[in-house]
């Protein structure tokens, strides 16, 4: 049975300002018009055009211009050659695209002095999210997928990503879209099997689905929320060993005491993560992660090289970041 598209409103509330990003894509043009008819007055439409499909990308942005107009909201609106970006920074096209709205969206909240930018990810964009990661190895945290608020850095500046949909399931927008006869711009990238998330979403899944008899994606939500509520206890958890056992010192070094040195390995790696992560260090990957507990638990090595020319040292019960000698 279909359910109705129902956004979760948590943390919303229509009397507050929003930034809202707007493709002009079936899934945030149903987004925007649900908003509207729950009379969110104060939303400013956001939309980047990445330059990817030449006129129609531009034919994009400007119908999302007319949209937002038509509902009575202003629109702020940027243009973007990904292609280049993403060849200047070697990143992929994907990563590129992701990185431009962000901080075109940092720039926008600043402007309008809004942090809170409300998103149309959706339940099947999660199912494609978790299993992507589920195929890089990911850890308990990645599993939890996208969550309905985050927080995130851009810059100096903090942005709050809201997801209101991230429980609806795609067949439900599109039911809303035809019960409210709604047009929408089609990506024709989107049938393009060259990048990795079109090929998980159009063979991937359905031969998973198809494979056990099941429907993959629900199951695949399922897991997100499961996964992060047992990462929200670990957290938890974490951060009471770390503030029971007084493990970051004044100096910035990380304390060594007892209660670290025999805790579960599980928490040895998230207290050395949210440690490396304040000390500002780069590609915390699994690898470099799993080293670095090596120093709190056995007597060699006692250093460790770290990205950027670092590392990652033990003495006197302590470990401390210092520069790689020379």
């Amino acid at each position: 049975m279909l359910r109705p598209m129902q956004l979760d409103l948590t943390n919303l509330s229509p009397a507050r300002r929003y930034l809202v990003g707007v493709s002009g894509g079936r899934d945030s043009v149903a987004l925007l018009h649900h908003l509207h008819s729950l009379d969110f007055a104060k939303l400013i439409v956001c939309h980047v055009n990445h330059r990817l499909r030449g006129r129609a990308s531009t034919a994009d942005a400007s119908f999302v211009r007319r949209l937002a107009q038509r509902l009575g909201y202003p629109c702020e609106s940027a243009s973007v050659d990904v292609r280049r970006l993403a060849r200047d920074t070697h990143t992929s096209i994907e990563t590129a695209a992701r990185n431009a709205r962000h901080k075109f969206f940092a720039e926008v909240a600043s402007k309008h002095r809004c942090p809170r930018i409300i998103l149309a990810h959706h339940a099947d964009d999660q199912a494609e999210t978790v299993l992507m990661r589920m195929l890089r190895g990911t850890s308990i945290t990645g599993l939890g997928g996208m969550k309905h608020e985050t927080t995130l850095r851009v810059g100096r500046s903090s942005l709050t990503l809201l997801r209101p949909l991230l429980q609806v399931r795609r067949a439900a927008i599109d039911f809303y879209i035809a019960q409210h006869r709604l047009t929408f711009r089609e990506d024709a990238t989107n049938a393009d099997p060259t990048p990795s998330r079109n090929r998980v979403r159009q063979s991937l899944l359905p031969q998973l689905s198809a494979a056990i008899g099941r429907d993959v994606a629900a199951m695949l939500t399922r897991l997100a929320t499961n996964a992060t509520r047992d990462d929200d206890c670990l957290q938890t958890l974490t951060r009471d060993l770390v503030e029971r056992a007084s493990l970051i010192a004044s100096d910035g070094s990380l304390v060594l005491a007892p209660a670290l040195r025999t805790a579960h390995a599980a928490l040895q790696h998230r207290v050395l993560h949210h440690w490396l992560k304040s000390q500002a260090i780069p590609d915390l990957d699994h690898d470099l992660l799993t080293a670095a507990v090596s120093l709190i638990t056995n007597l060699e090595p006692a250093r460790l090289n770290l990205p950027r020319g670092l590392q990652l040292r033990r003495k006197a019960g302590r470990l401390r970041i210092a520069h790689q000698a020379s």
